[in-house]
């Protein structure tokens, strides 16, 4: 993955290509990341798509209190 922030100054710019993605197809996105450098997300899923942790299915899990408690 390759990422670059830049401020734009005219309406146009010229992207440079790493040399590891020549040929391949790539995606190119813009976002507005705000004054303080923070990037804004439109989605949950586009959040949780920039986590790596183990993601779990917790359907049909129940917390049993007692159990949690027991020492």
């Amino acid at each position: 993955m390759f990422t670059q922030i830049i401020t734009p100054t005219e309406k146009s710019i010229i992207l440079e290509v790493p040399e590891e993605l020549r040929g391949k197809t790539i995606e190119i996105t813009m976002n507005d990341i705000g004054e303080n450098g923070q990037k804004r997300f439109s989605s949950v899923e586009e959040v949780l798509s920039h986590f790596t942790a183990i993601r779990l299915d917790t359907k049909g899990w129940k917390f049993n209190r007692d159990e949690a408690n027991e020492r």
